[in-house]
Parts: C-alpha cells; structure tokens; sequence
C-alpha cells in the first residue's frame, strides 16, 4: 500500500515538475519560432521565490548560500517608446557566475497579440527548463511503475 501512494506522489509530483517548466519552456521556444522578437535590457532581479520586490543585486543570500536570482526585463512591444513592458523570468540561471547584469541586453519572446505575455529566450534558462523536464519525465516513469536504471 505504501509503496502504491509512494507511486501516485511521485507520478503527481512529475507531472506538476513537467506542466511547471515545459509550458514556459515550449512557449519561448514557440514565441521564437512564430512569435515577435524585441530586444529588452534587464531592469532589475525579483528578491524572493514569491516576493515582488525587485532588487538591483543579481545575487542573494538564502540560508547562508548565494543563490542566483530571477531577472526583471523591460522592453517595446510596440514603435513608441510609450508601449514599455515589463516581465519577470519564471526561472534563474544554472550558476550564480553565469547571471545577468543591470542593463544587459537580453532577447525578448512574446505573442504579437498578447505582449504581456513574454518570456527571456536565453540558453541557460532553457537548459534549466529541459532539465527539469527530464527530472520531471524520471519521476513519472519511476510513478508509472517501469524499470529506471
């Protein structure tokens, strides 16, 4: 019985890891391909996992560790300098040597219809997005029951 429960947590718990990151991550890519291209500069990092402060350090202390932070980008959706946005990235960096700076150029994705909705098309935070899919895919299969490893 144990080991059932064990199985379900672990098949939930994959899924929820695969919908969380692989939704973002097939969008940027998604925005890529058929969407709008803009450059924007990063304006900011978000504080906390939930915190809407935006800070100017690109680090942050969490329990005694540097921990890299999430970057705050402002960019023109539109001709005029009126249409600036602002978005928020859904995931930080692999490595706190490899964050962003204040004012660093970075490649914006969005819906042409929609350009609220937009997402910091970068290496390093796709190669987050597809390892936690995969980790995400690991934990269903052991959840589903099949032979890992």
């Amino acid at each position: 019985m144990l080991k059932l429960i064990f199985r379900i947590l672990l098949l939930g718990l994959g899924l929820f890891t695969i919908y969380s990151f692989g939704f973002p991550g097939a969008k940027t890519l998604w925005y890529r391909t058929s969407g709008k291209v803009v450059e924007g500069r990063v304006s900011g990092f978000l504080a906390g996992r939930n915190s809407p402060s935006v800070q100017q350090e690109p680090t942050g202390v969490r329990k005694g560790k540097r921990r890299a932070r999430r970057p705050v980008f402002r960019y023109y959706a539109g001709g005029t300098t009126a249409d600036s946005l602002t978005g928020r990235s859904n995931i930080s960096t692999l490595f706190t040597f490899s964050q962003f700076e204040i004012n660093e150029p970075v490649t914006i994705v969005f819906d042409p219809n929609n350009p609220q909705d937009s997402y910091l098309y970068n290496w390093q935070l796709l190669l987050m997005d597809l390892l936690l899919v995969l980790f995400g895919l690991y934990m269903v299969a052991i959840g589903i029951g099949a032979k890992v490893g």
